[in-house]
């Protein structure tokens, strides 16, 4: 059953309007889709966080309005100030819950990869898959284990779980993860060549010396 929220219709979209109700704990939104008339609304912005954290973004959400009407509706995007961590503005979109829809899906790491162990580095390359599922389907993320990944190993969506109740429509063959080895130190070996140069012209290195010192006190971007 869907997780009911409150919206209360707006009859305008003046800058003064929004910002009182910003300042008095609500978020401007907007509702459209599967053949419903736009609407602006605005939701209280405590109840919508407590409905994302349990529900996750792609939760069935049944807005409730004024005249008591329910639609149920998903999250189509959320506007954020992170500065001063408020949600800004949000969309709705109404859906038929018998129609599949697409939505992103977040990836959540679990295991610990042999190759990192080894010094390797884990790199994302995806953080979302893009599914398209009945609107009650879609799962809150979809797990990457990392257990068998050794340096050089790549996985891509293609190895990610599989599913009666959704399907993944990225490309198969995209990385997902990957274990690149780890950085190459720089040797040493230029240094000593550099010193045994100097020690052959003791006059050029000299001079090479003192442009080096200028340039780091000039205290400008190096090339």
């Amino acid at each position: 059953m869907a997780t009911e929220l409150k919206a209360n219709k707006r009859n305008t979209t003046k800058r003064s309007y929004i910002t009182q109700l910003r300042q008095e704990g609500n978020v401007p939104a907007v509702v459209y889709g599967s053949g419903t008339e736009p609407q602006s609304v605005a939701v209280t912005e405590t109840e919508f966080i407590k409905v994302i954290k349990d529900h996750g973004l792609n939760g069935v959400i049944s807005l409730v309005t004024d005249d008591k009407k329910k639609l149920s509706v998903m999250v189509q995007e959320v506007q954020r100030d992170h500065l001063k961590n408020e949600v800004r503005h949000i969309d709705f979109i109404v859906v038929d819950l018998k129609k599949e829809i697409e939505a992103d899906v977040p990836l959540t790491v679990t295991g610990e990869s042999p190759g990192v162990k080894e010094g390797g580095v884990l790199q994302r390359i995806l953080h979302t898959v893009t599914v398209k599922a009945k609107p009650n389907d879609f799962p809150d993320h979809i797990e990457v284990n990392a257990e068998n990944l050794n340096i050089g190993d790549s996985l891509l969506v293609k190895d990610l779980p599989a599913s009666s109740s959704y399907e993944i429509v990225d490309d198969e063959e995209e990385v997902v993860l990957t274990v690149t080895p780890p950085a190459v130190a720089e040797t040493e070996d230029e240094d000593a060549e550099d010193r045994e140069e100097a020690e052959a012209d003791p006059g050029g290195d000299a001079e090479g010396k003192a442009v080096d010192n200028e340039d780091k006190g000039s205290g400008g971007p190096k090339e």
